[in-house]
């Protein structure tokens, strides 16, 4: 810009002469010198005192100017005391953006900050550009482009909070503007552009933005929720260590697949007339609402059988326990197949040949298994005529009681160790699918960890095997053969090289651990996980509950199910 910049404005001090209240009386618009020297421009400020077309030069009373929607929202003159302190000496030099509507209001669309600082000044008079609102234009399609230029001019001067930028990009979207647009005119990715929508739309995951201590894809899940209602859900992401985010939000996410499946699969129950539980009850104590089928006794002190529940199923309430891949299946016909007629070892091998009298692998699948489990309501026992299984005793014969107590007690205590079981399957299944997750990303790095180099010297006396060289060349990413797999290790650098001998490691003890791996404490399994714990502290990853069970830093009965 040229040391003095010529502008056409109103002079907002009218000669002694002018006829006040006369329009006509006063003086033509003149051409008034703006010195730079007396006040520090930056380069938005050059492309701001470009007019736009067909705008109108004025020097206008702040006070009396609207302000228009603006993508920002949260604003405090406190934050920002250079720039109240330049107003203050220097007056507002670089013209705010307004537009004029039908009712001859003027609504400031660009240099909100500036009109609001001299609000507060008092200036009696600021410079505003002011062009006549376009009635031939979508109300939307005005906002839309509005939105998006404010997005830009406001980030080149006092930058607009993420936040208020991600409720702006959430603006636009609900507007119409496709992500395409957005992504183009706000120099992002639409992947981005969508993430930063969901933001905008979710309070908390706004604050969290402007806190700059979550990832974007993290502060997306958090908005997911948010916006979905499940104050639950956003609590439990809240309640950890951003470290742990990404796995809290897995587990969520299971756990809300499950129900959705159980509600689906309690449809033939509730078809029959039974109620429908989405959690197991608590039946530990004496005051729990709901007492087990199995704890109940006829008059006659036989124990309730299904045929019995069903002649009733209305007094009854069912829960579904559900086992993932329990069952064996031919997944064309959906019947039950017997492990034992299964050749495992040509598991991921289409070529190789099963035993005699065997099938091969590939050909059968896993389904999850739904046990029913049913109560009644303990309200319910007296009208159903029914007693508890513990008192179907001689209240005389203490022997009798003493082993109905017992044999009570060890029942419960079988409930519950199910439920662990259950449970802690469930998150060995899941913490499975997370290992992977880092472990792919760990073989894919440039160079291994420093703490490769003593765990692969321990590992490497195994033989690789197909089971192993399927999940290799799983994680690697490339074709499932010995072959692939040595043109590989031959065409790679030598930290590539040495990064697939890791992969080789990582894969033979993977193919090692299960979902039960919390109780099993084998050396090896507690070995590797110990190792992924190390090599994940640097790299946002840490050990679950079931593997710090399988490690033995805690014991796996501490382990909360009911969280």
């Amino acid at each position: 810009m040229s040391p003095t910049t010529l502008t056409v404005v109103t002079d907002p001090n009218p000669e002694p002469d002018t006829v006040e209240g006369d329009p006509s009386q006063k003086p033509a618009p003149e051409m008034i010198d703006v010195d730079t020297a007396t006040v520090e421009q930056t380069a938005a400020d050059d492309e701001a005192l470009v007019p736009p077309p067909d705008a109108t030069a004025s020097y206008l009373d702040p006070a009396e100017l609207r302000i228009a929607e603006n993508v920002r929202k949260s604003f405090d003159l406190a934050d920002h005391p250079e720039q109240v302190a330049t107003i203050e000496q220097f007056g507002v030099r670089v013209p705010v953006l307004a537009e004029r509507e039908p009712d001859g209001s003027i609504w400031v669309y660009e240099g909100q900050v500036r009109t609001l600082i001299a609000r507060h000044l008092g200036l009696p008079l600021i410079p505003v550009w002011v062009t006549d609102t376009p009635t031939d234009l979508d109300p939307a399609e005005r906002r839309i482009a509005r939105t998006l230029e404010q997005i830009n001019l406001n980030e080149r001067r006092i930058p607009t909070p993420a936040s208020d930028q991600a409720a702006g990009i959430a603006l636009t979207l609900e507007l119409g503007a496709s992500a395409a647009r957005v992504a183009k005119a706000t120099q992002r990715t639409t992947a981005e552009v969508r993430k930063i929508a969901a933001v905008g739309r979710s309070s908390t995951a706004k604050w969290l933005l402007d806190e700059n201590q979550y990832s974007l894809d993290q502060l997306a899940v958090i908005a997911h929720y948010e916006n979905l209602g499940d104050t639950d859900a956003v609590q439990q992401l809240l309640g950890v260590s951003r470290y742990s985010i990404d796995w809290t939000a897995r587990r969520i996410a299971a756990q809300r697949a499950e129900t959705r499946d159980r509600l689906q699969e309690s449809l033939a129950y509730g078809a029959y007339g039974f109620g429908i539980l989405t959690r197991q009850p608590d039946t530990r104590s004496g005051e729990s609402a709901y007492i087990p089928a199995t704890e109940l006794a006829t008059a006659a002190g036989d124990p309730v059988t299904a045929e019995l529940i069903y002649t009733d199923p209305t007094r009854w309430v069912v829960f579904l326990e559900v086992e993932r891949d329990a069952d064996l299946i031919d997944p064309e016909s959906g019947a039950f197949v017997d492990p034992a007629t299964v050749d495992w070892s040509t598991r991921g091998d289409a070529a190789a040949e099963p035993g005699q009298g065997l099938r091969h692998a590939d050909t059968v699948a896993r389904r999850d298994r739904w046990t029913p489990v049913y109560y009644l309501p303990a309200d319910q026992r007296e009208q159903a005529g029914l007693g508890l299984l513990v008192e179907a005793v001689d209240p005389d014969d203490e022997a009798a009681v003493a082993a109905a107590e017992q044999a009570a007690a060890q029942r419960e205590q079988a409930r519950q160790d199910r439920r662990r079981v259950i449970e802690l399957n469930k998150r060995g299944a899941e913490s499975h699918e997370r290992r992977n997750e880092f472990l792919t990303k760990l073989v894919c790095g440039a160079r291994p960890p420093a703490e490769a180099a003593v765990f692969v010297a321990e590992s490497l006396a195994r033989r690789i095997d197909s089971a192993v060289l399927h999940r290799v060349t799983t994680l690697l990413g490339i074709a499932g053969s010995t072959d692939k797999l040595l043109e590989a290790i031959h065409t790679a650098s030598p930290n590539r090289a040495w990064m697939i001998v890791l992969a080789i490691q990582l894969a033979t003890h993977e193919l090692d651990v299960d979902k039960s791996l919390w109780r099993v404490g084998e050396g090896s399994t507690r070995r590797y996980i110990r190792f992924l714990g190390e090599v994940g502290r640097t790299r946002d990853f840490t050990l679950g509950d079931v593997e710090r069970a399988a490690v033995g830093e805690i014991d796996y009965h501490d382990i909360d199910i009911d969280s």
